[in-house]
């Protein structure tokens, strides 16, 4: 009689851990949603400015500084008619079909100055210490007359 109670708690005790290894095994799989590679120069520029969901925008919009939301505030006041995308607190301005068109990013420093460069065959405007409306209608204009 003492044997099967033995056993039947010895019983009990595997089953409880046998479930408990299966258990743990179920829950370490992982699911990696990844952005398909891209193919083509269009395909790349798309998942430059592209997030995969809200909860990534809104959360490259909190991740923005004091100045860097006013500069993203001239920058909605000067590209009227184009949709400004937020990746990597770079601002990067889309044309009417959602491509990118330009790249601004703006760094705090002590000495203002304004870079202008080439990524991706994208305009890359960096500004540093510097928060002009003035550069950056100049900046839409030149943006403007190379699109047509």
């Amino acid at each position: 009689m003492w044997a099967t109670l033995i056993f039947l708690v010895l019983g009990f005790v595997l089953g409880y851990f046998v479930r408990g290894l299966k258990a743990n095994t179920h829950s370490t799989k992982v699911i990696y949603k990844s952005m398909p590679a891209a193919n083509t120069y269009q395909q790349k520029l798309l998942l430059k400015s592209h997030h995969q969901t809200d909860s990534d925008r809104i959360r490259e919009l909190n991740q923005l500084n004091r100045n860097q939301s006013v500069f993203l505030r001239l920058l909605k006041q000067t590209f009227t008619h184009h949709e400004i995308a937020i990746k990597q607190t770079r601002f990067i301005i889309l044309d009417r079909d959602y491509m990118p068109c330009a790249i601004f990013e703006y760094r705090d420093g002590t000495q203002a100055m304004k870079l202008i460069d080439q990524e991706d065959g994208l305009p890359l405007y960096l500004y540093k210490g510097l928060i002009s409306s003035d550069e950056l209608k100049q900046d839409y204009l030149s943006i403007i007359s190379t699109q047509k």
